[in-house]
């Protein structure tokens, strides 16, 4: 079975997980085709390449992209014109963006010219019901009429995709962990004070400056991994407690399982914010969608805490606490109620790992996600004709 995958934006070294688990199985070849994307994912890539004889990848160049733009539904696809993922035709076509994405425009346009019929699946992310400028919206009706099953990562990813006029079938599939490489490490707790982690973007809809205040109330100290505009706001609270605050660059697979073990529990106290950085005039409400590290934490038998935005709680489920966004005595208490409380903060942990075992692992993910292409391509699945109205552009961005 040849899958070709498309995925674009600089935040995809997760899907380099899957891809891996993916070319696994013994049935899958495997051809990614991505633009835009990050230097890590570059280089996860082309190691994959050297485990995997059936994986092949595209990194080609973009259009726009979501550093000019400030969203990844801009990116455009710039393949040269002797290219060759056309060369073999594949048994599914998996779209790793938004319906409204022009890369996932692009994808069913080059299935209907050159590979008509072909199976095709759509991830879906989007939690709030976003209305886009024109030309997204018609883009968005286009996909959701050639898309032949959906894969949703939450139940509110799924209602957004019937509310647009999604009407296919789809299967909730979540963002995975690999629980190969995160997972709990010997490590001993009484030998350093109780810490609270944080891994992200040091942003303010990420909770950040909510977080540092909150570990000063209780007077623990806080890890911080990853880069932002806040950068200097944790600088400063590193000034005013010396040994305290602790800040770390971005890390990748091979680091952070090591620095998540060495938290005595993580938090995403994320805060909802609109976000205007397309078209100044629209704004659009940016709530977390996920939050992967939340599971990463679990599969290390790290204990959780989040806020109550966007689907924050839904991944927390019985591995964690959940406290008002933006309620800094509320955080402040439930980082206190795991330090105080040891039996608590174990059972917890124990939770999050059979959380992250049963609904999380990429292995099972891919078992799900090949379940439904094996069922697609059946050779009893009748043929579906893509609708007349997604072959008409004013542009052809894909040649």
């Amino acid at each position: 079975m040849h899958v070709l995958i498309t995925v674009v934006g600089k935040r995809t070294e997760h899907w380099t997980d899957l891809f891996d688990v993916l070319c696994e199985q013994p049935d899958v070849t495997l051809t990614v085709l991505a633009a835009d994307v990050s230097p890590v994912t570059r280089r996860e890539l082309a190691r994959l390449t050297g485990r995997h004889r059936r994986l092949r990848y595209h990194v080609v160049p973009h259009l726009l992209g979501e550093s000019l733009t400030g969203h990844m539904a801009s990116v455009l696809f710039r393949l040269p014109g002797n290219h060759g993922v056309t060369a073999a035709r594949p048994d599914i076509l998996h779209v790793i963006g938004e319906a409204a994405y022009l890369t996932t425009w692009q994808a069913l346009r080059l299935r209907q010219r050159c590979w008509a019929g072909v199976p095709t699946t759509l991830y879906a992310a989007q939690n709030v019901v976003t209305r886009f400028p024109v030309p997204f919206p018609r883009i968005e009706r286009q996909s959701y009429l050639s898309v032949d099953h959906a894969f949703p990562i939450t139940p509110a990813a799924l209602n957004v995709l019937r509310v647009k006029g999604y009407r296919g079938p789809a299967t909730i599939v979540p963002l995975g962990v690999d629980t190969r490489t995160f997972r709990p490490l010997p490590t001993d707790p009484a030998m350093r004070p109780f810490t609270v982690g944080f891994v992200g973007r040091f942003e303010p809809h990420k909770g950040v400056t909510d977080l540092l205040r909150a570990t000063e109330l209780i007077d623990c100290d806080v890890s911080l991994v990853g880069d932002g505009s806040l950068g200097g706001e944790i600088d400063r609270a590193a000034a005013r407690r010396p040994g305290r605050v602790h800040r770390h660059g971005w890390a990748g697979h091979a680091e952070l399982p090591g620095l998540l073990n060495r938290m005595d529990a993580l938090a995403m106290p994320s805060v909802e914010v609109v976000q205007r950085n397309t078209l100044p005039w629209i704004g659009i409400p940016l709530r977390e969608q996920f939050g992967r590290v939340l599971v990463e934490a679990m599969a290390c038998g790290v204990p959780v805490v989040g806020s109550d935005v966007g689907e924050i709680p839904h991944v927390v489920g019985d591995a964690g606490l959940v406290f008002p966004a933006g309620d800094v005595p509320a955080l402040a208490t439930c980082l206190a109620r795991l330090r105080d409380d040891p039996p608590l903060a174990g059972r917890l942990a124990n939770q999050g790992l059979r959380r992250a075992d049963a609904e999380f692992d990429w292995e099972r993910i891919a078992d799900t996600l090949c379940a439904t292409w094996r069922g697609l391509r059946s050779p009893t699945r009748p043929f579906r004709t893509p609708p007349a109205e997604a072959g008409h552009s004013t542009r052809e961005a894909i040649a």
